[in-house]
């Protein structure tokens, strides 16, 4: 498929999560190192931030090719990647029962902040009648996480790595969210934050990608990828793309 989708009728927008909607509260390498202090260990925030973002560096897990979508295959590669991370730490090997626990902490819905524009943003799309779901590489709790936040009635629906067997930028997550959604990857944009995992992974199978930097990481998005701060700068673009096609 085309690299540079053409603009076609939007009927479908597909969002990223984690950095996306929302984030860990206050950070992701804060919520690890609440599980590193219930088993006695003490951790440096900013070591862990380093790890983390090192080990974590694809936007997922690290997949190339498919793997099994089942809850056990998805603990055990997190697994792997937090090992990999604490290992640069000089920490480790540590028991199941620690990466247990920090799967049921990234559960707790006090460890999470939903981003204040993000409701409003999604109820403006679903106004337009568009399609939403969501498009994350995340662990097989993910729909269970935006229940319990109160953010899954807003999606039509959640397409999680784990649960797919593939994880973003590979195609098949994305056209498996073509499927659900029913269109065609010229009538979807989608919004991330990462530019490997969202941006051109989107591009790749032909959906137009939107580049969120909540964090100010990035100064320049790719060639033609517009770059947001917010979601609300989201739905300039989709009205601008909604305008076109009425002009046409």
């Amino acid at each position: 498929m085309s690299a540079n989708p053409a603009a076609g009728r939007l009927r479908a927008v597909f969002l990223d999560i984690g950095d996306t909607l929302m984030r860990p509260n206050p950070s992701w390498e804060d919520v690890y190192a609440i599980a590193f202090g219930e088993f006695g260990i003490d951790v440096s925030i900013e070591d862990l931030r380093v790890a983390l973002r090192r080990a974590y560096h694809h936007g997922g897990w690290g997949f190339d090719e498919g793997f099994e979508p089942d809850a056990e295959t998805s603990f055990r590669r997190t697994v792997e990647i937090d090992q990999m991370a604490i290992s640069e730490m000089g920490i480790g090997p540590l028991p199941d029962a620690f990466f247990r626990r920090l799967a049921e902490l990234f559960l707790v819905t006090g460890n999470w902040t939903v981003f204040p524009d993000v409701p409003a943003t999604l109820e403006a799309l679903r106004a337009r009648a568009l399609k939403i779901g969501a498009v994350s590489n995340w662990v097989w709790t993910l729909p269970d996480l935006l229940h319990s936040l109160e953010l899954v009635s807003h999606f039509d629906f959640i397409t999680a790595s784990a649960r797919v067997g593939f994880e973003k930028p590979h195609p098949r997550i994305f056209q498996h969210a073509l499927q659900q959604a029913g269109v065609a990857p010229h009538e979807a944009m989608h919004v991330g934050d990462h530019i490997d995992a969202d941006v051109e992974g989107a591009r790749a199978i032909g959906i137009a990608p939107v580049l969120i930097d909540r964090n100010g990481r990035h100064q320049h998005a790719p060639p033609g990828v517009p770059l947001i701060r917010s979601l609300a700068e989201l739905l300039p673009l989709v009205d601008a793309r909604l305008a076109g096609e009425s002009a046409a």
